[in-house]
């Protein structure tokens, strides 16, 4: 005999599959932690990115991010007049929006988000860079580069 869950006052519980499942798809979902590329690939690869702070005074935090994916990359302090290197695996670039962000004097900037784009005169069968400048104060840009 199958049983039915009864409340305090006696009323026999129902529940129906729908919520149920909607629920259990909302919780995959966000306990997904797979970043993904909304966008086709462009035959550009990048293997690294060069930070140039062309400021007088040292910036710290500064991170290039791609909301869509989660990927970013970044260096902490890049003192006044210098750049911060760094290389990783080779990805595909998607040509998806990018937002910099980073501090000048304790006090957080940031970019809109924006897309890099590809120099026409680009050779697709060579690995590219990020370089990400910070120029003026409040202002920062990135381009590809070979």
């Amino acid at each position: 005999m199958l049983r039915r869950p009864i409340d305090a006052s006696g009323t026999i519980l129902r529940y129906s599959a729908i919520p149920c499942l909607a629920l259990i798809s909302l919780l995959a979902q966000a306990c997904s932690n797979i970043p993904h590329d909304i966008s086709e690939a462009t035959g550009v690869v990048i293997e690294g990115a060069v930070i140039r702070n062309e400021l007088a005074f040292p910036v710290t935090d500064v991170q290039l991010l791609v909301p869509a994916s989660g990927n970013f990359v970044g260096c902490g302090n890049i003192m006044a007049r210098s750049q911060c290197s760094t290389t990783f695996p080779e990805r595909d670039y998607h040509a998806n929006a990018v937002v910099i962000s980073w501090k000048e004097r304790g006090q957080p900037n940031s970019t809109a988000e924006f897309v890099i784009r590809i120099p026409e005169e680009f050779d697709h069968g060579r690995p590219a860079r990020l370089e990400i400048i910070i120029f003026n104060m409040g202002q920062a840009g990135a381009k590809l580069v070979q």
